[in-house]
């Protein structure tokens, strides 16, 4: 795997800049942009029902549903030196709701301990290394009892170009993450607002050894991705139809997709509406839900979680569904 992307192990941020540009392009270039979508990993409902099961430790409810409310499984992947997807270690799911003009997203930390069909217990990050995208879909799916039936990925390789084709990105950083920049990449970033391009932007979307106001670890990392998406999306908001059709023309085949014509051809009905949606954001697990635990067997180091407590706060984040249950779905 070559060193540049093991350096690009940030969730999604191209996907969902990719998503938002193809929703707001409008029905005249559509057709020829879903020509360049990679849909060579087609995960149907055959590929998922084969990981469905009901983990023990997962709340007895229906897995929740709702019209209005499309959920997008966002993978990022790096690549092989074979040119296949090489593991993604970072998941996020994209929600858009039409009927209160939102955009969710939650973000899943990789060391979840969670049951993952055919594997048992582990880290949520090894289902895709040992079933790809479905097995990551399904688990997701089963442990959290929400409607994950769709997904869009991106191999990293060719991230950095699509932020540097944006002109960059106007980043607010902390104390702690320029001091980790500076020393690591040779940056001479301060507090503040600085200027990042795409290398930069991806280092800093990655950075696990910091701590500031988004947290240490897994949590600052997870935090600032989505700090990124939102800037993206900001950055979006003010192109013209002209620079973001090249954009997205450009770097849609690098993009795989399990959506098909007609939910692209939703998303593209209410692009021009998206721009105005709220964006929210979760964690999963969110605070003092989860315990850390050490040394687990085959696992080492995990979060173990308080699944009912993690999928009532998710369902309500997601449906304002204040307390789940077999009548309210």
């Amino acid at each position: 795997m070559k060193s540049h992307s093991k350096a690009v192990k940030t969730v999604i941020l191209t996907i969902v800049f990719l998503i938002l540009l193809l929703c707001g392009i409008g029905f005249i270039y559509v057709s020829m942009m879903m020509s360049r979508l990679n849909r060579s990993d087609p995960v149907n409902s055959e590929a998922l029902q084969q990981y469905e099961e009901q983990p023990s430790e997962a709340p007895q409810w229906a897995v929740k549903t709702q019209q209005g409310v499309m959920n997008i499984l966002l993978l990022g992947v790096d690549e092989n030196d074979d040119g296949s997807d090489g593991r993604s270690d970072s998941m996020m799911l994209i929600s858009i709701d039409s009927d209160s003009k939102a955009i969710r997203l939650v973000s899943f930390l990789r060391d979840s301990y969670l049951e993952i069909p055919t594997i048992g217990k582990k880290k949520l990050n090894a289902a895709y290394s040992n079933g790809g995208v479905a097995l990551t879909m399904q688990t997701l799916e089963n442990n959290f009892r929400i409607d994950v039936d769709r997904y869009v990925s991106i191999n990293f390789e060719n991230f950095a170009a699509v932020i540097d084709k944006m002109g960059g990105l106007d980043v607010p950083m902390s104390k702690a993450t320029c001091r980790e920049m500076n020393k690591n990449i040779g940056t001479h970033f301060k507090e503040g607002i600085n200027h990042l391009n795409g290398a930069q932007c991806l280092y800093y979307a990655r950075i696990r050894h910091a701590t500031d106001e988004f947290g240490h670890d897994d949590y600052g990392r997870t935090s600032r991705q989505r700090q990124i998406i939102q800037l993206m999306i900001q950055k979006i908001k003010g192109m013209n139809l002209l620079q973001s059709s090249q954009i997205l023309y450009d770097y849609l085949p690098y993009v795989k997709t399990n959506l098909n014509d007609s939910e692209i051809l939703y998303l593209a009905s209410i692009g021009v509406d998206l721009s105005s949606y709220k964006i929210e954001s979760l964690q999963i697990p969110a605070p003092d839900t989860f315990t850390d635990k050490s040394d687990v067997p085959g696992a080492g180091d995990v979060l173990v979680l308080d699944l009912e407590k993690n999928c009532a706060l998710l369902r309500q984040f997601l449906y304002g569904e204040t307390i789940p249950s077999e009548s309210s779905d």
